[in-house]
């Protein structure tokens, strides 16, 4: 199992998307926003190639190929991450109804 280091800016999208889920629809959606994406990480810390490559090479990271896994019954956030050899680099939560241009330009 390897653990997982969090980009500032993967921590603050992950907390505006919850802040997100309170106002939209309470406590409970958050909290339940939350439990899924505690949930996905600890997917990938245990099953790191678990994600999809299919956007490798969008964001200009030095540090090995991007990966993204859908949150499970929170489909359109995505945990964009690198697999790295002693542990997981969580780089965004990324809404993708938001577009992967919009993405590239929050960099």
């Amino acid at each position: 199992m390897k653990p997982s280091r969090w980009y500032p800016r993967a921590l603050q999208d992950a907390d505006e998307a919850a802040q997100w889920f309170a106002g939209a629809g309470g406590t409970a959606l958050e909290l339940a926003f939350i439990d899924a994406l505690q949930a996905a990480v600890e997917l990938l810390e245990r099953h790191p190639e678990a994600g999809s490559t299919r956007h490798d090479g969008v964001l200009d990271l030095p540090e090995g190929s991007l990966r993204f896994l859908p949150i499970r019954r929170f489909d359109d956030y995505l945990i964009y991450y690198i697999a790295l050899a002693d542990h997981i680099r969580v780089v965004r939560i990324w809404n993708a109804r938001r577009g992967l241009d919009a993405l590239l330009d929050t960099q």
